[in-house]
């Protein structure tokens, strides 16, 4: 077959390699002229996703997949393009010169009345209108609200073709449903969920995913399955949410929260996801307003899981302001803050919502030297790990990389810090008793004193 793919992010592009490589003719299509000028000279935009780079050379030496600004003809049609929100309140965190408003901590960092931006799934579907044809398969990939495929990408095609009716074309939604590092193999091997605007669309859908897919490819209506994506992120979203108040109330309670959901995972039928700095990423932070969007009414709990991990920055800001305060009750100056990490989540580059970047942002507004590092970013790499340590006088530990605990110790912090054990605000579990021991002042979010 030959396909063509609208949109070469981080779902669109490994499709096209995948699909390629399986031995159909593609064309990857992208409206970021640099980003196809950079995959037409040999470069790859992006990284840390293993196997990608090797799979991409193979497609692209093949002659599978080609890339080009613009669509083609062809018999199978992928949408692949971000829907963020538009919102009609903007996130604002409140300052002082001296420090951050304790009062703003109370209120919640929520979005008012968020709701999906389909420009992109609008724009990808009016440009491959002049090249459908009767029988064409156009599959959108895009996460969207239920219903969209059937009311937003028909009545495109069908008001915007030379067909007489859109029921001429086999229209589905197939979500993805892939983990930030190991996007190749979950694209092959993860089951796959294609809902048709008619039985017929469905058929033609599972078909086609059957050519690359090895993991069961599960047939249904179209609306069906733009929901059941929503809510595979909406449960982690919830969950996690959960696991913060927990974190919370175990502050208050002079308790462990990491220890405490660690023993609680021991029952067969619990699994708490961690606590953290909140939740980032393109979906889970995204995807349950557009269930909000659809059932505002209905969806009072996934609401408010929302807000509880919309506020969770805020709540690192006053565990951030409660150790400055204490360091500075024992004469020591705090200056230049030390970032560890910008990823929203570990061992993955992907800054995309990330609430380690709206921390380090907080930071720097009320007037800190707010240094930040990642291994997985590029812009973040330098200065390097032993360099920011060396100079901050607090360390902010935002996302457990691996790199971290492979690099960091009492003794190798307190060789390399200016400061001779820098304060520690640690808001993932990080660091261990043995900080402590070793006289590091160590806050940590979710551990009461």
């Amino acid at each position: 077959m030959r396909v063509c793919i609208i949109g070469l992010g981080y779902i669109g592009f490994p499709t096209a390699c995948i699909i390629a490589d399986a031995g159909h003719e593609v064309v990857g299509v992208d409206v970021n002229r640099d980003l196809i000028s950079k995959l037409k000279n040999g470069g790859l935009h992006i990284v840390n996703e293993n196997g990608l780079a090797d799979l991409a050379n193979r497609a692209i030496e093949s002659g599978h997949l080609t890339v080009s600004e613009k669509p083609e003809p062809a018999d199978v049609f992928i949408i692949a393009v971000p829907t963020p929100f538009k919102v009609s309140g903007a996130y604002t965190a409140a300052v002082r010169p001296d420090g951050f408003d304790k009062a703003a901590l109370e209120v919640a960092a929520t979005y008012e009345n968020p709701i999906a931006d389909l420009t992109c799934v609008e724009d990808a579907t009016q440009s491959i209108v002049p090249f459908v044809k009767k029988g064409d398969l156009i599959i959108l990939e895009s996460t969207v609200p239920p219903g969209t495929t059937a009311d937003v990408v028909c009545r495109i095609l069908e008001h915007g073709s030379k067909l007489r009716s859109v029921d001429e074309l086999f229209v589905v939604h197939a979500p993805e449903r892939v983990l930030p590092g190991k996007i190749v193999h979950e694209l092959i091997h993860n089951d796959r969920i294609v809902g048709g605007v008619t039985p017929e669309a469905t058929q033609a859908g599972v078909a086609f995913y059957q050519t690359f897919v090895q993991g069961e490819v599960i047939g249904t209506d179209s609306s069906t399955a733009e929901l059941v994506k929503l809510m595979e992120n909406t449960f982690r979203d919830v969950n996690i949410a959960l696991a913060n108040e927990f974190a919370i109330i175990c502050e208050r309670l002079g308790i462990n929260a990491f220890e405490a959901i660690k023993l609680a995972n021991r029952h067969p039928r619990v699994n708490f996801l961690s606590p953290g700095p909140g939740v980032g990423g393109h979906c889970i932070a995204i995807d349950p307003y557009f269930v909000i969007q659809a059932a505002p009414q209905e969806s009072q709990l996934i609401g408010l899981a929302r807000q509880i991990n919309s506020a969770m920055p805020n709540h690192v800001m006053q565990l951030f302001e409660e150790l400055v305060d204490e360091a500075k009750a024992a004469g020591r100056i705090v200056n230049a803050v030390g970032i560890l990490g910008a990823s929203y989540k570990a061992n993955v580059g992907d800054e995309r919502e990330s609430p380690a970047l709206q921390v380090a942002q907080m930071i720097s507004q009320m007037g800190y030297r707010a240094i930040i590092h990642d291994p997985y970013i590029e812009r973040y790499s330098t200065p390097s790990l032993s360099e920011v340590v060396s100079c901050a006088d607090m360390l902010v530990l935002l996302t457990d990389h691996e790199a971290y605990r492979r690099e960091l110790s009492p003794a190798t912090v307190n060789q390399l810090s200016k400061t001779n054990r820098p304060l520690i605000l640690d808001t993932r579990g990080f660091f261990d008793r043995t900080w402590d021991i070793s006289g590091f002042s160590v806050r940590r979010l979710g551990v009461g004193s």
